[in-house]
């Protein structure tokens, strides 16, 4: 089931962008999100991405190959990229799961993945 609000949130601290996921995740968010994502790094200069997973209770191994392809795509768009605030339950689930996680930066929270990207 998709999240009744469907929209695609980016919020641009400086030359930052934080991006609140939410609960729960789809394949149609996911590729919203990329598409509306590239067209930000496109038009603005920016250092980071860090996408807020503090609000997602489950994540599936196709949701995360889909964040897979939005840390290429920033990293494409020459930005760096941090996952922050993911579950204990979501990153057990994963590594049970054996998904390559290599590319992961990720943070406890979204201030420190402010302090990563600094």
């Amino acid at each position: 089931m998709l999240p009744s609000d469907n929209r695609v949130v980016l919020q641009r601290l400086q030359d930052t962008v934080i991006v609140p996921l939410p609960d729960p995740l789809g394949k149609a968010y996911l590729d919203a999100l990329n598409a509306t994502l590239l067209e930000s790094l496109h038009t603005q200069s920016t250092k980071g991405v860090i996408l807020d997973m503090s609000g997602v209770e489950l994540l599936d191994a196709d949701d995360f190959g889909q964040l897979h392809h939005i840390w290429q795509t920033t990293c494409l768009m020459g930005a760096a990229f941090v996952v922050a605030g993911i579950k204990p339950g979501i990153a057990a689930a994963l590594t049970l799961m054996n998904v390559p996680d290599e590319w992961v930066v990720s943070a406890l929270s979204v201030e420190h993945a402010m302090e990563i990207l600094r």
